[in-house]
Order: C-alpha cells, then sequence, then structure tokens
C-alpha cells in the first residue's frame, strides 16, 4: 500500500507541476535560456533546409473542483527531440530556437488568459479540450509562419523583427506567466 501512495504522490507532483525540470524537459522559466547542451535528440541529416530542431509544446493537465474545471497550462522543452547540426551551433541559430520556444511561451500565457476568461464547468471537459485544441492551432501556425517569415533563420531582419514582437506581446501578458516560476 506505502508503494501505492508513493506513486499517487509522484503522479500528484507531475500533473501540479514545479519548476523542477525532469531529465528530458525543460519548463520555459524567466532565468533559463536554452543553450545547445539541451539539444540532445539526434539531428536529421534527411530534413537537408534545417540545421536545428525545436521541439516544444503546451501542457495543460485539468480536474475538477467546486463543479469547475481547474487546469495547469506549462510551456515545455524535450531536450531528447531537439536537435541541432554542427554547422547550426551558432549565437544565431540557437537565438532563433530560443524564439520557438519563446512563441510557445506566449501561447501558453495566452491560452491561460483565454481559460481565465472562459470558465469551464465539470461535465464540460470535451468543451474545454475543443477549446484548448482550436487554439493551440494558432500556436502551430505562428511557428510555422515564424519560420517561413526568417526563412528558418536566414533572414536575420525578419528573425530581429520577430524577437521584438515576441519578446513586447510576452510583456503584455505578464499576468499570465505560469505561477510555479514565482
Amino acid at each position: 500500500m506505502k508503494r501505492g501512495i508513493y506513486v499517487l504522490m509522484g503522479i500528484a507532483a507531475i500533473l501540479l507541476g514545479t519548476s523542477t525540470e525532469t531529465p528530458d524537459i525543460i519548463y520555459w522559466d524567466t532565468d533559463r535560456r536554452l543553450s545547445w547542451s539541451d539539444f540532445e535528440g539526434t539531428p536529421r541529416y534527411d530534413y537537408e533546409s534545417i540545421s536545428a530542431l525545436t521541439s516544444s509544446g503546451i501542457v495543460h493537465y485539468k480536474g475538477c473542483k467546486n463543479d469547475k474545471i481547474i487546469y495547469k497550462v506549462r510551456a515545455y522543452f524535450e531536450k531528447k527531440e531537439s536537435w541541432v547540426k554542427e554547422e547550426a551551433r551558432t549565437k544565431h541559430h540557437l537565438t532563433h530556437e530560443q524564439l520557438h520556444f519563446d512563441i510557445t511561451e506566449l501561447y501558453a500565457r495566452k491560452l491561460r488568459k483565454a481559460l481565465a476568461d472562459r470558465q469551464f464547468s465539470c461535465g464540460e471537459e470535451e468543451e474545454f479540450e475543443e477549446f484548448v485544441s482550436n487554439f493551440l492551432e494558432n500556436w502551430q501556425y505562428d511557428q510555422r509562419a515564424f519560420d517561413i517569415h526568417t526563412r528558418h533563420s536566414l533572414d536575420k531582419i525578419r528573425q530581429r523583427e520577430w524577437f521584438f514582437r515576441v519578446g513586447m506581446e510576452m510583456s503584455l501578458f505578464n499576468d499570465y506567466k505560469d505561477d510555479s516560476e514565482e
């Protein structure tokens, strides 16, 4: 029985989340920038036009309390799924990959705001999931737009524009930073 309790406590700790990183995951944090050592995946040489890849995502855990759906939204980076080719190990390319992660955090903040503005009751789990799914489509669109506009970091002027745009937008959503960051 004790083993079962420890397993449940472990699952609860994972679901509730903390700023502590797991070995393969980095949660977005103001004070933690990516480094090339975080990119532990094997480079895909069949992707000729891509020199590095950031695998990031937005996770939303949910449950039910006091007849309201409760949730936890976090932006994360997957070390084992992110990779870099040797020729791309530059500060410029790392900035591009960090911007992908920052866009993920921006959308996590936007999702936190959207969910704060739209309460879901217990029993509305399907509606909740559809709301989140539709929202995350915009995040995926922006990730693709970033690569298209910057030509996967080759257009330095456009990349700089995105750097300032994402930074400005993130500051507009400072009230929706992940509370486990503080």
